[in-house]
């Protein structure tokens, strides 16, 4: 009977998270974003060093907690190590981290609608508390039901003077998307390098639909590079090649979907309604294909439906439009691309 009360609990244990797969990490040193277990300094990933002072990544808040140096100054704040630009050093001289001082934990509480969804890699740092702390993750879902917990025992050296060979790591991963995680000990508590993946940055960029041939042989191609982020607008360009030389044309966007329309001798691949950037030249040379067009994501926030309506998570439908002269309709159509906008 002892024996089969053990196997219950064990599997209740085992059944308590969500089904979605969950991978944990930590707690692991950490003295710089290179021993993040994630690429935390890649596109689509977001990594809180609290250097600018401030908590101000995209779509994250604190209930409770300040950026140390609000309240503290001194060798007593404990930022990661590499946040001086010396790594290996075992200090941090004027750096910054978070501190709570409620005793409940360090928390930090992702927002599905500024993020564009939830992200599914989250991270942060542990960088002091009392010596030899037995120190708790814990990662929830969109209900606030816990998926994941990590518990790492004595960490922490005897000293709260700034050394970061204490610093640990603690992270999950999670597909069914994080809303919230609590980094805690039970008492005032350090933490750093707070960092996740944009939801959005996992959407393809994909195009669709079918382009008009010209009169010059041409058929028109998207394609999108880099990644569609509010907060780098500069960074993602939509283009589109093999267009005719030495043309005057626009690109328009929609928010409303795909299309497969007749539109002027060829597809209206993007819902109406239509909005049109700045037109253009496609530079190259008369006669040939080598024209092409470039619009980044700023462009199209510059439109005055641009702002209201690219929010995160956001999908967008792009298409150029162009002039092909000799053309029955006197015009050219490129195939379609399709993103999703992300803080």
């Amino acid at each position: 009977m002892r024996l089969l009360l053990l196997t219950a609990a064990l599997f209740t244990i085992a059944t308590a998270f969500p089904a979605a797969a969950q991978t944990t990490y930590g707690p692991t040193p950490y003295l710089s974003p290179a021993d993040s277990p994630f690429s935390a300094s890649s596109p689509g990933f977001v990594l809180e060093t609290f250097e600018d002072h401030l908590l101000n990544v995209p779509g994250v808040s604190s209930p409770s907690g300040l950026v140390t140096s609000t309240q503290f100054s001194g060798s007593i704040i404990d930022s990661v190590d590499s946040d001086d630009g010396s790594l290996g050093n075992g200090t941090c001289a004027s750096c910054d981290s978070y501190f709570d001082s409620t005793g409940l934990g360090a928390t930090f509480v992702f927002d599905a609608s500024q993020l564009g969804g939830l992200p599914t890699k989250v991270g942060l740092v542990w960088t002091d508390g009392p010596f030899a702390a037995n120190v708790t993750f814990q990662a929830f879902d969109s209900a606030d039901t816990l998926v994941a917990s990590v518990v790492g025992t004595g960490v922490g050296d005897s000293g709260n003077s700034g050394g970061t060979a204490e610093d640990r790591f603690f992270g999950v991963e999670y597909a069914g998307g994080i809303r919230k995680i609590v980094l805690n000990h039970g008492s005032a508590i350090e933490v750093d390098h707070l960092q996740y993946n944009l939801p959005c940055a996992s959407n393809p960029i994909t195009t669709y639909c079918t382009a008009t041939v010209s009169s010059n042989g041409c058929s028109p191609s998207m394609s999108g590079s880099g990644l569609p982020q509010l907060s780098s607008p500069s960074g993602f360009l939509a283009t589109a090649s093999q267009v005719d030389g030495s043309q005057a044309g626009l690109m328009f966007f929609s928010t409303t979907g795909q299309n497969n329309a007749p539109f002027f001798g060829g597809v209206l691949c993007v819902k109406a309604p239509l909005h049109r950037l700045k037109v253009a030249t496609s530079g190259g040379a008369s006669g040939t294909c080598n024209g092409q067009f470039n619009y980044a994501l700023g462009d199209m926030l510059l439109h005055p439906s641009g702002g209201p309506l690219l929010v995160p998570g956001q999908v967008v439908n792009v298409q150029l439009w162009y002039r092909d002269p000799p053309s029955p309709s006197t015009v050219g159509l490129s195939n379609a691309l399709q993103f999703v906008v992300c803080p």
